[in-house]
């Protein structure tokens, strides 16, 4: 994988000398070590031309000397002529881009446990692609700006200052055997424009186009180890990576292990502290992994490699079996269809650059250099397989056929006039939820149940957060029920589904996952016939791919379809949008009076928010003392977690959320943030279980959250998404017993069932669609932040929802300012969009021969052995 990271102006020297360290006081587990074990310097190269080069005034290459690099770094001259590039706004200087190419780990096991002639080869290839990689970035990404007739345009540099620092382990600490980790640092300083000037390089398209050139640079890596020998097959998250063929998973386990350590570390000092570790202080953390005698010197630490890898079957003779004088040969075939499937995983338009992303990325399980990689685009479009659309966005005809199906199934189903509830029937199921609820169903509403109740085949229900969408389907199944009908709720999630079955009691004990429902229905598991009314709640979360195989399912055996959403909330995770348009080809009712808050001010705020107006939203909740601001993420976090358990000590756990927009890393944070916090005020105490892939434990007290569907027998099984609070811890066992949330049921959880359960204090927003709760308190304000994120965080409290943001996510030199760009980010929206709500344009735009040339890495040196490139600490 390739990361980008900006590096301040203020940490240029700092950034060298980690670069370029002897170490001054070595510490076991801090390793540049050379054959005799002592310190060593870890040579850098330049990947810039000779040429460039001495137009800055640098002679000495291709070995990078730290005085030169830190010159670069600041933006001076290296001959001490002057300055390079003009200070910015507030007279700093940027110290450039910091590019981190890592090898898959399959790489690094081989490399370890390789001879020294087979480490400088895949070495030599790790050099091979980081240069290939660094020079498609400079010809493909804009890193500058030009002026073009009086107007300052984006634009490709001409020359890229650029060194390369290759490591071979991952960061260790006091203490610990490091893993090996082959990777390199390439610190990027500045850029040459066409016409000769220097200046700063542009990071925020480097992250842009981070993932492209991460595929690029493994499949140029993949390319090089197939033409040592070693084959490769796709792995990882939707086979997105490679592996070497041969090494399995316990090998990359095995060799991860310290790494996690030092991760768990961190993680555990946040959560004691609320703050990141200063300098030193993660060397004196426990390590729960201890070594019985630490390697002193590089070959002892070899040494150790081989023998955790000879443990699991990979000894030196097996890494020279792992290589093959038979060259693989390419399948382009099978690397079209792998395309063809992958690019619409996430969404049905893309762009020129996912599509790109994602064919790097195949690339390396049908034996495809990037050169054929990206010719190939052109025979997919010239086969009609990938498809432009009027606004120049693409789309796959797969995908499009699909969409295309899914739409005209539902019309016709639509115009399908064949269920009949009496309309006595409806009246008395909608005084039996008057009746429960001790209220009168508002008019819309009724007017819904009647639309819901009625003869269409097919129909929709959409409305905002609040409105009482549970209470009209309560109303319509209990009709239908009444009148022999038959009636199916189902939800794309678990806890959904069970929300559902919790706001609308007509339905308890007859909901399911969408997934787990429509296999049932092909293996003919269930009754599903004329009779039959499926309700598919927060349709607006099903992917094209799923409802296209529901509705077709229930086309077949003659039932009715009831789809029920928001199509302003959170969109489906894959490739979907299609809620609305059919909303707009079937018979439809929209509910817009909120009842969750009697709040004025807050509906207002959540209609702000759902609009696209965030700016008065935020005003509002900064007005209220609901927009908290702190210095840094890691703060944001912990005040969040504070402020959970203040209003946890004042409501039940169960009713009051704790959200994030980030990713689950940050999820882990809050969990365990909240989690040290109740043991220091000593509200959870005594032994503990491990639970979960992600080294939790729990105590009795601790909230819990179900990850995947757990089957109990004799009863129902608990679905992916469901909490509870651990009642009882047996510690003999190392079994759990859990009450869960709404139903109060209590079921005890064995040891080989725990690793489903993770901490349950905070969620992510995806999570808490269809949810409502009395308060909520909300991480926000990072890259993920989106327009449709913003409302489901803000609507799902009936008292008010508490905003905390990093300051270090959003620019500005005031808070005012920074309020300002969090309005701008929740502006943003991230619906998923049917291709087939756009033309195709009349004739497709044929790719140039050469569009998909690349530069050519510089002519390079003689390689440095692994010796002298050091190895990281």
């Amino acid at each position: 994988m390739m990361t980008a990271a900006s590096i301040p102006a203020g940490s240029t020297h700092g950034y060298g000398e980690y670069l370029h360290s002897r170490t001054v006081a070595p510490e076991q587990g801090d390793y540049y070590l050379g054959p005799d074990g002592a310190p060593t310097e870890a040579a850098g190269r330049w990947l810039t031309s000779p040429e460039a080069l001495a137009r800055v005034g640098i002679t000495e290459y291709p070995t990078v000397a730290p005085d030169d690099l830190r010159a670069l770094m600041e933006g001076r001259r290296p001959d001490g002529e002057g300055w390079l590039r003009p200070a910015g706004p507030d007279g700093s200087r940027a110290g450039g881009l910091d590019l981190t190419f890592s090898a898959p780990k399959s790489v690094s096991v081989v490399w370890a446990i390789s001879d020294q002639q087979g480490r400088e080869a895949i070495e030599g290839a790790q050099r091979q692609a980081v240069a290939s990689a660094v020079a498609y970035l400079r010809g493909r990404v804009a890193l500058t700006i030009e002026r073009v007739d009086g107007r300052q345009v984006p634009a490709c540099a001409s020359e890229l200052h650029a060194a390369e620092f290759v490591h071979t382990t991952a960061r260790g600490v006091s203490g610990e055997l490091p893993d090996p980790q082959l990777h390199s640092h390439v610190v990027v300083t500045s850029v040459e424009r066409k016409d000769g000037t220097i200046a700063a390089v542009r990071s925020r398209p480097a992250f842009v186009a981070a993932a492209e050139i991460g595929a690029y640079y493994r499949a140029q890596l993949a390319t090089g180890l197939r033409a040592l020998g070693y084959a490769t097959e796709q792995a990882g998250k939707e086979q997105r990576y490679f592996r070497i063929r041969g090494v399995g998973d316990e090998p990359e386990r095995e060799f991860s292990k310290r790494t996690e350590e030092v991760r768990r570390s961190w993680e555990e000092f946040r959560a004691r502290h609320g703050r990141d570790p200063q300098r030193g202080e993660l060397r004196t953390l426990a390590i729960r992994t201890r070594e019985p005698k630490l390697p002193q010197t590089r070959g002892e630490l070899d040494a150790s490699w081989r023998a955790a890898a000879a443990a699991h079957g990979l000894g030196r003779g097996e890494a020279d079996a792992l290589r093959s004088t038979t060259r693989a040969q390419p399948e382009p075939d099978a690397w079209a269809e792998r395309v063809e499937t992958h690019v619409t995983r996430a969404r049905a338009i893309f762009d020129e650059r996912e599509l790109r992303r994602v064919a790097l990325e195949q690339a390396p399980g049908a034996a495809l250099d990037t050169d054929r990689a990206l010719a190939g685009l052109a025979r997919l479009r010239d086969d009609g397989r990938v498809l432009t659309l009027d606004d120049g966005r693409l789309t796959t005809a797969r995908m499009r056929t699909l969409e295309r199906g899914l739409e005209a199934r539902i019309t016709r189903m639509g115009r399908d006039a064949s269920r009949h509830v009496p309309a006595a029937t409806r009246a008395d199921a909608i005084v039996e939820v008057e009746e429960r609820l001790g209220h009168p169903l508002a008019t819309e509403q009724q007017h819904a149940v009647e639309l819901l109740t009625g003869p269409d085949r097919v129909v929709a229900l959409g409305g905002q957060a609040g409105t009482g969408k549970g209470v009209v389907l309560d109303a319509a199944a209990r009709a239908e029920l009444a009148c022999g009908r038959d009636v199916v709720g189902v939800a794309v999630a678990g806890r959904t589904a069970q929300q559902l079955g919790e706001a609308s009691p007509a339905f308890a004990g007859r909901v399911h996952t969408l997934d787990a429902y429509v296999n049932a229905i092909e293996r003919d598991a269930v009754a599903l016939d004329a009779r039959t009314t499926v309700y598919v709640d927060e349709a607006g979360m099903g992917d094209t791919q799923r409802l296209a195989r529901l509705t077709a399912a229930i086309d077949e055996r003659g039932g009715s379809l009831v789809l029920v959403g928001d199509a302003r909330q959170l969109p489906s995770v894959g490739a979907g949008g299609m809620f609305a348009r059919l909303q707009e080809r079937v018979p439809s009712a929209e509910l817009r009076e909120v009842h969750r808050t009697a709040d004025r001010a807050e509906r207002d705020a959540w209609r702000a928010l759902r609009n696209g107006d965030p700016a008065q939203a935020m005003a509002h909740y900064r007005e209220r003392g609901e927009l908290q601001f702190a210095d840094t993420r890691v703060a944001a976090v912990d005040h969040a977690a504070q402020r959970y358990l203040e209003l946890t000590d004042a409501h039940q756990s169960s009713a009051v959320a704790l959200l994030t927009d980030a990713s689950n890393a940050e999820v882990d944070a809050l969990n365990r943030r909240v989690q040290a916090l109740r043991e220091q005020r000593g509200d959870i105490t005594g032994s503990s279980v491990e639970i979960g892939e992600h080294e939790h434990r729990a105590h009795a007290g601790d909230r819990v959250i179900w990850t995947r569907p757990m089957t109990v027998d004799g009863e129902p099984r608990v679905e992916n998404g469901i909490r509870g609070e651990v009642v009882t811890i047996d510690e003999q066992s190392q079994a759990l017993r859990v009450r869960l949330d709404g139903s109060g049921r209590e079921l005890d959880v064995a040891r080989e069932d725990a690793g489903a359960l993770r901490l349950g204090y905070a969620s992510h927003v995806y999570r808490a669609q269809g949810a409502t709760v009395d308060r909520a308190v909300v991480v926000t304000g990072g890259w993920e932040t989106s327009r449709e994120n913003a409302y489901v965080e803000a609507s799902r409290a009936r008292a008010g929802v508490e905003w905390h943001v990093a300051r270090d996510d959003l620019d500005g030199d005031h808070d005012a300012e920074r309020v300002e760009r969090l309005a701008q980010q929740m502006r943003s929206s991230r619906a998923q969009e049917p291709s087939i709500s756009r033309e195709l344009r009349p004739e497709a735009t044929p790719i140039a021969p050469d569009e998909f040339s690349r530069p050519q890495p510089r002519d390079l040196q003689p390689e440095p052995t692994a010796d002298t490139a050091g190895i990281d600490r």
